[in-house]
């Protein structure tokens, strides 16, 4: 259903499941892949919203479907997460850098050892709240200007090739030029394509050798050179007491701490699936709650692309149907949630993608409501007739709830037959929620 209308009727700690990530290269998440791809005005009680949340085009905190080239989807979630608040707050579509954040990511993994012959495209929410706290963000056009309009990044699969190639047989191969953060710096400019008035703008920023960071030499005062601190990004963010929507930053909604502990009024916070049955419903409503008063979770899950049908929907029919997913057709993926799909106690359907009354989505919140789907906007792209034919909205994907809840069979990432999947998994590992919901 819509939740928009309460804009105006209103106003583990990071779970790094290695075992069950089969792409995962490195510690994190690594991101579901197939095919080629590394990853793969309301009105008041009784009024209807003239927005579809569904809709990632014209949706008040929705931005442009992306497709990612290599596993970062953890990125891409991240980057949706934000550029969804900014919009909220601004009303305009922030194109946050994926390949920015990605460049960062492996500099912290080649330079401080972290990698010997293969770079890992696995990570976080952790992992890239932590990136930005260090080294902020940028728009992608003031990034990597060609790619500026572009739904999927060519320069990030070609940048995994070229470093690997340079861990292995490179000028990245020896141990000691790992260790020089000038080399690694240059090895990256490379394998991205960063020009040179982009480097020595970073350099000025950063310096050649990396020896500023965000949190570390710009606390009180701005980088510029279009790199953009958190704490400069308005973002908009519930409050789960008043339900009112606040203008606060970027910054606000990661937290300040450690980065596997947050604190802060606005800052949000990963919370497990829950081991025991009993507590499924406690957990749909922390997450319904904040999607009614307009928050933006990220969700963690494995995907078996066995499950996937034709209308983008993950169904546990559709994998007993085919069979788990072999040959790679299984991984983690990490996405923002969007909508969800419920039934009430009285047999009203509250579908998702249409209108709904403030009165019928009080009621979505009782103990015996049944939820069907949740709705996420995912990093696959839009338009995908290779894995897709009948999508509700281009881009967006539903995860039926009996999926979710699994198990379902856990397949290794070489097996090829599926008398190999002798394991259970747990599809849904934790959710990204602002405090207090």
């Amino acid at each position: 259903m819509s939740l928009e209308w309460l804009k105006s009727a209103r106003g583990s700690r990071s779970f790094v499941f290695a075992t069950m990530l089969a792409l995962a290269s490195g510690a994190g998440l690594g991101c579901a892949a197939e095919d080629g791809e590394e990853g793969g005005t309301a009105e008041e009680e009784g009024g209807a919203s003239t927005d579809d949340i569904t809709n990632g085009d014209t949706a008040e905190r929705m931005t442009e479907v992306k497709r990612q080239s290599i596993g970062n989807c953890w990125l891409y979630a991240v980057a949706s997460w934000a550029e969804g608040m900014n919009k909220r707050a601004t009303g305009e579509d922030l194109n946050v850098s994926e390949s920015y954040l990605t460049y960062w990511h492996w500099f912290e993994q080649i330079a401080n050892g972290g990698s010997a012959t293969e770079i890992s495209t696995g990570g976080s929410y952790a992992v890239a709240t932590g990136l930005i706290d260090r080294y902020g963000i940028m728009k992608e056009g003031d990034f990597l200007p060609n790619e500026s309009s572009l739904e999927m990044s060519a320069a990030q699969a070609r940048a995994e090739t070229y470093i690997n190639n340079s861990l292995k047989n490179g000028a990245l191969k020896e141990r000691d030029a790992r260790r020089n953060r000038e080399t690694v710096r240059a090895e990256l400019n490379k394998a991205f394509g960063v020009d040179a008035s982009r480097q020595e703008r970073m350099n000025r920023v950063f310096g050649r050798a990396v020896t500023r960071t965000i949190d570390r030499s710009y606390l009180n005062r701005r980088p510029g050179y279009e790199v953009f601190r958190a704490k400069d990004v308005v973002t908009a963010i519930p409050n789960a007491t008043t339900h009112q929507s606040v203008n606060v930053t970027l910054q606000d909604a990661i937290g300040t701490g450690s980065t596997w502990s947050r604190s802060g009024e606005y800052a949000h916070q990963e919370i497990d699936f829950p081991y025991s049955p009993s507590g499924y419903r406690a957990f749909q409503q922390r997450i319904q709650r904040a999607l009614h008063d307009g928050a933006i979770p990220v969700m963690s899950w494995k995907v078996d692309f066995n499950a996937l049908n034709s209308e983008s929907v993950f169904s546990l029919q559709e994998l007993a149907r085919r069979g788990p997913g072999i040959n790679g057709r299984q991984g983690g993926h990490m996405v923002v949630i969007n909508d969800y799909d419920a039934v009430l106690a009285d047999g009203t359907k509250l579908a998702a993608g249409t209108d709904a009354t403030p009165a019928q989505l009080e009621a979505a919140l009782a103990t015996d409501t049944k939820i069907n789907f949740f709705r996420v906007k995912n990093s696959w792209g839009a338009d995908r007739p290779d894995r897709w034919q009948n999508a509700a909205v281009l881009g967006y994907h539903d995860l039926n709830w009996d999926y979710l809840v699994g198990p379902i069979k856990d397949c290794p990432e070489d097996a090829t037959n599926a008398s190999q999947c002798t394991g259970n998994a747990q599809v849904w590992w934790d959710v990204v929620l602002p405090q207090g919901y």
